[in-house]
């Protein structure tokens, strides 16, 4: 016998754990130890895939529905059989987005949930479809998630992905999410605005919260067909959180935040035209902001001056496809990564930050119109600062390069990359290219 399966079982359950969920299957063949390590193990990862080929079976085809009839097989055979020996089941993973489709399964689904939760599950994801906006809009596209998930008091991480609906039911009911330290909920349909601020709200531990483009049904709605009745979220509040850290949130047209120890922000709104409110002056605490997707309004020339005072320790700040003013100043002592992405309008960078170690521009938009890059100066910065430059240029405006670096700092670890777009011959190309970085950059020849 080798000396892996002389361990205790715990240890190898470990060992599994840090495998590929496939892997870790296959090792049922190496002896009859490990096939009782693998029929004991807590963790059940069911991904769709490993049963179907997508572009085998179209959805109308019947033989979908048989490799569905598999896959439950195989997951109630595995559940009964932990459930059976007395094991809790860990972590529950069920990605059924290409296979599944309600009411066919619905019943299974629920059988699971219900096992994983009575056995005292830790983690559980769940994704149901593949989260495309017309079809979610269906009536009969929607799981409806069962009450007894926010009856498992050892839950500390909750997924919720695609076609899953929550019921008004939820209001009503005890929530015991008094354990859940992470929250993401992603293309889920509520079925009453307050739904989602109660389900929230009842997580006190709670550390990492992510929602993305949530619906809620509108009830009071006289449009006839019900996809007229579905719309987004259009409002988060997130208040007394005391440990909440890290939020991401997309297509929610207003966000207000109160939550002192909040680290980490990232905001899109990605309604283009559509006005939105995003307010968290209260974390102060803020080390890492990503503001995406905000083109219907300029962000005030007040706002980047203001930035750095309200959030003191303010680390990283990325701004991508985004409309700023034309003139940016950046003054923060600590400040390590800065990131400019599709900043419409933007001449003028000027950027004050001597501890930063790492800047990056991109310009992926401005390539069929004559555009010229903007100006960026340092004028202070750390010896070991990283520019990274990635920018659209048409060959006839390559002298308009000089301009665009002139005030950079020469003793820097620096990397350009330029797409032109009207061909030379790569003699000439390479010769501009060596001039650039000779006269500029001050390369040694």
């Amino acid at each position: 016998m080798d000396y892996l399966s002389g361990l205790p079982k715990t240890i190898l359950h470990d060992i599994l754990a840090r495998l590929p969920y496939k892997d870790a299957a296959k090792t049922i063949a190496l002896s009859k130890t490990w096939r009782d390590t693998w029929s004991s193990y807590p963790n059940l990862y069911v991904h769709c895939n490993d049963f179907i080929t997508l572009h085998h079976v179209p959805i109308i085809n019947s033989h979908r529905f048989t490799k569905m009839d598999i896959l439950i097989d195989y997951v109630t055979k595995r559940l009964l059989r932990l459930c059976a020996q007395g094991l809790a089941i860990k972590e529950f993973k069920l990605d059924l987005r290409y296979l599944f489709h309600p009411p066919h399964g619905s019943h299974d689904v629920d059988q699971w949930i219900q096992m994983a939760c009575a056995s005292g599950v830790e983690v559980l994801e769940l994704y149901l479809s593949n989260g495309s906006i017309g079809r979610e809009y269906s009536e009969d596209i929607w799981y409806d998630l069962p009450l007894c998930v926010i009856e498992a008091k050892s839950l500390t991480k909750l997924v919720l992905t695609g076609g899953i609906r929550v019921g008004q039911e939820f209001l009503s009911h005890s929530m015991k999410f008094s354990s859940v330290r992470m929250l993401s909920l992603r293309h889920v349909l509520f079925t009453h605005e307050g739904v989602i601020k109660h389900l929230i709200s009842h997580c006190p531990l709670i550390e990492q919260l992510t929602v993305e483009y949530c619906s809620v049904y509108n009830h009071l709605s006289i449009e006839g067909p019900q996809v007229h009745r579905i719309s987004r979220v259009k409002f988060l509040f997130l208040n007394g959180l005391q440990r909440l850290k890290k939020v991401h949130v997309q297509g929610v047209e207003e966000v207000h935040i109160d939550s002192p120890n909040l680290e980490n922000l990232c905001y899109s709104h990605f309604k283009f035209g559509e006005p939105f409110n995003l307010n968290f002056d209260s974390c102060t605490k803020l080390r890492c902001l990503c503001i995406i997707d905000l083109n219907s309004t300029t962000i005030a020339e007040k706002w980047f001056l203001e930035l750095f005072s309200k959030y003191p320790l303010l680390e990283s700040l990325e701004i991508c496809n985004c409309s700023v003013p034309e003139k940016i100043n950046i003054f923060s002592s600590q400040l390590k990564v800065l990131k400019l992405y599709d900043c419409s309008n933007l001449n003028e960078v000027n950027i004050d930050a001597p501890n930063l170690l790492s800047f990056d521009y991109r310009d992926y938009k401005n390539r069929h119109r004559d555009y010229k890059n903007p100006v960026i100066s340092f004028l202070r910065g750390s010896n070991q600062l990283e520019v990274s430059v990635f920018t659209n240029l048409r060959c006839q405006y390559f002298y308009s390069l000089s301009r665009f670096i002139e005030n950079m700092p020469r003793k820097i670890l620096a990397s350009l990359s330029l797409f032109i777009y009207e061909l030379l011959p790569v003699g000439i190309c390479f010769l501009l290219c060596w001039l650039f970085l000779h006269a500029y950059l001050y390369v040694p020849i």
